[in-house]
């Protein structure tokens, strides 16, 4: 598939939606493989097809890369925890634009997810994802669904809260959005991979 990179950017500069603080367990860090589909945070548009990313997730923050084509990575979004703006970053282009992360939640109370959430909740069937017993959660007139769904069912890890995936809808169009775990890994993830980078370009009138 070919994408037109001008208009995922194009669509990338449209999230505008601030983060809320994640529930991550104190020192828990993951390595998720996923996939994605429909309009939204994750999932951007000039996209016909399910996109396929990798996510890490540890106390330094969030990083999302994604693989659109047979090929690497290009396209991350990056949004550490000590600052208050996300990244969209190209390194093939050379170039960085800030942007406010609405991606998420990924870390959940196991006893009380619809905290996160905050709207009205009811038990779902739990499933296995990824080789995770999965805790299934409906939710609806959410104000923190998961990439700002606020109506659908999302299932997380019912040892550790982690977001394992969720199907949902936004906005007055409905317009669906997914994302499901094929693996998950708890494992140290290297600190680099959240450093922003010093060396790249951010387009004119767009500042930190």
């Amino acid at each position: 598939m070919r994408v037109d990179r001008r208009a995922v950017w194009t669509a990338l500069l449209a999230v505008s939606a601030a983060g809320i603080a994640q529930a991550q367990p104190q020192g828990m860090q993951a390595r998720i493989e996923a996939t994605v589909e429909g309009y939204g945070n994750l999932a951007p548009r000039g996209t016909d097809k399910p996109i396929r990313l990798t996510l890490r997730t540890a106390a330094e923050g969030m990083r999302a890369d994604f693989h659109f084509d047979t090929g690497g990575s290009d396209v991350y979004l990056l949004k550490r925890n000590d600052e208050p703006r996300a990244w969209w970053i190209s390194v093939q282009g050379r170039y960085m634009i800030p942007a406010n992360d609405a991606s998420g939640p990924y870390w959940y109370d196991v006893q009380r997810p619809c905290d996160n959430v905050q709207g009205r909740c009811t038990p779902a069937q739990g499933q296995f994802i990824a080789g995770r017993l999965a805790k299934g959660v409906n939710y609806d007139h959410a104000r923190h669904g998961p990439d700002g769904t606020t109506r659908g069912t999302l299932w997380i890890d019912s040892e550790t809260g982690l977001l394992l995936a969720y199907r949902g809808t936004h906005g007055s169009r409905q317009d669906s959005r997914s994302f499901r775990a094929s693996r998950v890994d708890y494992e140290p993830l290297d600190a680099a991979a959240f450093a922003k980078p010093t060396t790249l370009h951010v387009p004119k009138g767009m500042t930190d």
